[in-house]
């Protein structure tokens, strides 16, 4: 893979990183806000529901963290690009569109990346 390529997905990598917690720190300020006000009965029950959704989003966005981690190691070890399932390498396409997929298509499949 050419190194000006390397180092555009490396930068696409970490301003996706930046923004996950750049959201998260959003989400953890509107809570604050939130758990701050005086609630009724029926703001009590959307408190329950944005919570709910919060700690799924949670979960989704930390799991997008170790992706992007993973895939930046990858890259600091020579290995980025080279599907971890069959060895063969991945199409800059793809890595255009999934930076952080440690899969080809075919493999993809057979793991069934999301």
């Amino acid at each position: 893979m050419a190194t000006m390529d390397l180092e555009y997905l490396k930068a696409k990598l970490i301003m996706q990183r930046r923004e996950i917690f750049s959201r998260q720190q959003n989400l953890d300020e509107g809570w604050q806000e939130l758990s701050q006000r005086d609630i009724e009965m029926e703001e009590e029950a959307q408190k329950v529901e944005v919570s709910e959704i919060f700690n799924q989003l949670d979960l989704r966005e930390q799991r997008q963290i170790e992706e992007i981690d993973q895939a930046l190691s990858r890259m600091d070890s020579g290995i980025y690009g080279i599907c971890e399932g069959c060895r063969k390498n991945i199409s800059p396409e793809r890595l255009q569109a999934l930076p952080a997929t440690p899969y080809c298509v075919e493999c993809s499949d057979k793991y069934r990346e999301t």
